[in-house]
C-alpha cells in the first residue's frame, strides 16, 4: 500500500528534503484532498478518522495501528542490534502543516539496524508523546522517520522529558518553526544534525505498527527507545503553544509481539 509512492520518492536522487513530504505519507490523488477533512479532536478527531474517507479505513479497522502502550515486563527480550545512526547535517526545513511540527531532512542520513538501512525522510514532533512506556507518557516525543527503496518505513521514537537542559538543535528548530499553520521556514544557512536529539541510551522497544496519522498505513517497523531525552521546560511548552494536543490515543496490540533490546 506504501510501498510504490515511498520508492518513487527514494528514486528522486536530486530531490529536496521538501520533496519527502507528503508522499511518504500518502497525501497523493484523493487522500491530498482527503487530508484537509481530519484533526487531532472534535468531530475530526481520532475517533472518527476511518469515517472521514476511504483512504483512512485502516484507522479504523487495522489490527496493526500505532502507537501503544510498551511495557518492559511483558516485552521478549531480543539479541541486541544497535541502532546505528549515520546522520550527517542538513539544512533547516520546518513546516507548520497545523498538525504537527515536520523537520524535513536533506538527503544522505542513515539508520542501519540488522543488516537494513533506512534513509531518514523527515522528524516529527509531538506533544505530549504517543506511546506508553511502562504505563507513563512522557512530556512529548520526537519522531525520525525513515524510508528505504523496498517501501519499507522504520520510525525511531524519542521520548522527550521537561527539565533544565536546553538542546541548542531542538531550540533552534522551534526558533524558526512558523506559528502560522501551512507556512513553512527553509534556511539554507542553518544547520541541524538529528543526530543530537537522540539520548546517550539507546535501548529499545520493537514492534511492527502504522502511522500515527491518516492513512494510518500499516506495516511501519517502530524502534522505541527506552531512554528519554531531557529537553527544556520552556521549550516543550512553546512546542505546545505550537502544534496543541497532537498525539494519537493508545491502541490494542492486538497480540502483537513486542521486543526489547540492546539495554546495555
Amino acid at each position: 500500500m506504501f510501498a510504490l509512492p515511498l520508492a518513487m520518492l527514494l528514486a528522486l536522487g536530486g530531490a529536496d528534503a521538501r520533496a519527502w513530504q507528503g508522499s511518504l505519507y500518502g497525501d497523493q490523488g484523493a487522500a491530498q484532498d482527503a487530508a484537509l477533512l481530519w484533526s487531532h479532536a472534535g468531530d475530526k478527531g481520532p475517533e472518527h478518522w476511518g469515517e472521514l474517507s476511504s483512504e483512512f479505513s485502516v484507522c479504523a479497522n487495522g489490527r496493526m495501528q500505532s502507537p501503544v502502550p510498551l511495557g518492559t515486563a511483558e516485552a521478549l527480550v531480543a539479541p541486541c542490534h544497535p541502532l546505528r545512526f549515520r546522520y550527517l547535517s542538513s539544512s533547516l526545513s520546518v513546516t507548520n502543516d497545523g498538525r504537527a511540527l515536520r523537520l524535513g531532512y536533506d538527503r544522505g542520513s542513515y539508520l542501519v539496524i540488522d543488516g537494513l538501512s533506512y534513509e531518514l525522510a523527515e522528524l516529527r514532533f509531538h506533544v505530549p508523546a504517543e506511546h506508553a512506556i511502562d504505563g507513563r507518557v512522557a512530556d512529548g516525543e520526537l519522531q525520525l522517520i525513515h524510508g528505504n527503496n523496498r517501501g519499507d518505513i522504520a520510525i525511531v521514537s524519542v521520548p522527550l522529558v521537561a527539565g533544565a537542559r536546553v538542546n541548542p538543535i531542538l531550540r533552534r528548530v522551534i526558533d524558526h518553526s512558523p506559528s502560522v499553520p501551512g507556512e513553512q521556514f527553509h534556511g539554507r544557512n542553518i544547520g541541524v544534525n538529528a543526530v543530537f536529539l537522540l539520548p546517550g541510551r539507546k535501548g529499545y522497544f520493537a514492534y511492527l505498527g502504522s502511522l500515527t496519522r491518516p492513512p494510518c498505513t500499516e506495516g511501519v517497523r517502530w524502534y522505541v527507545l527506552r531512554h528519554p531525552l531531557e529537553v527544556d521546560t520552556g521549550d516543550l511548552r512553546r512546542l505546545a503553544q505550537l502544534l496543541g494536543s497532537n498525539a494519537r490515543p493508545l491502541q490494542a496490540l492486538d497480540g502483537r509481539p513486542v521486543t526489547t533490546a540492546c539495554e546495555h
